[in-house]
């Protein structure tokens, strides 16, 4: 434990443990996309609802624990806020681009003519979730009002009960879908005994789980001062964009490692499935923050966020709904734009 601290204590040995960390996280994200789609096959839940549901919430769990901490354990509850809410924000930006990245990096095998659907319903509720938050958040500035027992606001508590909702009707959606063929290597997989199976499977979670962590916490030494073994970043990109981008590596892997394997409709699935599943983190938070309303401490520069996974959400559903590779390949570049020009604003 002391070797490991004197190694993270240099800018080099920092730099060295997040790189070995991030290809951890590839090769057990790249096998983990292939159990997946395995998973869906014994389940029979299909892929797109295994990146809905599963994928979503195993990758989006390094999100939960970062901004959990960040309340917890944060001295100042407005630094813990902001942390908290712009680790989730940024994570759902940085999110909407991996499917632009991928349109980009493979535009032969980024067809959504053969999806089973534009997933224009998974769509539809991240932006409904988002529109949830957002009366949250601008009822938040009005004042306090919080949950007996739960400790979180009332705006906060309709964003369970609309996730709730939304996968039910889902899963009742995509129990009407054509069954998919398989590779040869995936249609092993589902021959295995369970005990095997579900064993490696837990597994590539837990370190896929704990990579994801383990980048956060190396994120967050990255903003410390170069005599302190850090890079000196400034604060304010922290939650927004150096954490986020830390948590969201693991969607990055499994998304690109499907799209890679041709699996289209887990790597969609899994990105607006972790939009989803990381809206619910705002109601965590909430109830772990014992200070106040998280909301109403976040700053109101996360409202330039808002906006932006707003209308990402919106280019990426016309991603989604191209015919052609110039379309598609036009529309990723304008959201790398987007992405861009909010990032020069925000420094």
């Amino acid at each position: 434990m002391q070797f490991l601290e004197q190694l993270i204590g240099t800018q080099a040995g920092l730099l060295l443990a997040f790189v070995a960390t991030a290809a951890g996280v590839v090769l057990a994200g790249i096998r983990l996309s292939i159990y997946g789609d395995a998973l869906g096959e014994r389940t029979g839940m299909g892929r797109g609802l295994v990146g809905l549901v599963f994928l979503a919430a195993v990758t989006s769990l390094p999100e939960l624990v970062v901004s959990l901490t960040s309340v917890i354990q944060c001295a100042d509850p407005l630094q813990g806020a902001d942390l908290a809410t712009g680790n989730m924000l940024g994570s759902n930006i940085f999110n909407l681009l991996i499917l632009a990245l991928a349109a980009l990096l493979f535009p032969r095998k980024f067809a959504p003519g053969k999806l089973e659907s534009p997933h224009t319903a998974s769509t539809a509720y991240g932006l409904v979730l988002l529109a949830v938050f957002a009366g949250a958040f601008f009822a938040s500035g009005a004042g306090e009002s919080i949950v007996p027992g739960l400790h979180c606001s009332w705006g906060v508590l309709l964003l369970p009960i609309a996730y709730g909702i939304f996968l039910w009707r889902e899963h009742r959606r995509q129990k009407k879908t054509q069954k998919e063929d398989h590779l040869p290597s995936e249609q092993v997989l589902t021959h295995l005994p369970a005990s095997r199976f579900y064993s490696v499977l837990g597994g590539l979670c837990l370190l896929l789980i704990g990579g994801g962590i383990l980048l956060s916490i190396l994120g967050s030494r990255m903003a410390l001062p170069p005599e302190q073994g850090g890079f000196g970043l400034e604060a304010s990109l922290i939650g927004t964009v150096f954490l986020a981008i830390s948590t969201s590596l693991p969607e990055l892997v499994i998304s690109i490692a499907s799209v890679r394997l041709g699996f289209l409709d887990m790597a969609v699935g899994n990105v607006l499935g972790s939009n989803m599943f990381n809206l619910l983190i705002i109601f965590a938070a909430d109830m772990a923050m014992r200070g106040g309303s998280l909301l109403h401490q976040a700053s109101s520069r996360h409202w330039a966020s808002v906006g932006q996974i707003f209308l990402l959400t919106l280019l990426a559903s016309l991603l989604l709904r191209s015919r052609s590779r110039g379309a598609a390949t036009a529309i990723a570049a304008a959201m790398f734009a987007i992405y861009i020009a909010a990032l020069a604003f925000l420094i």
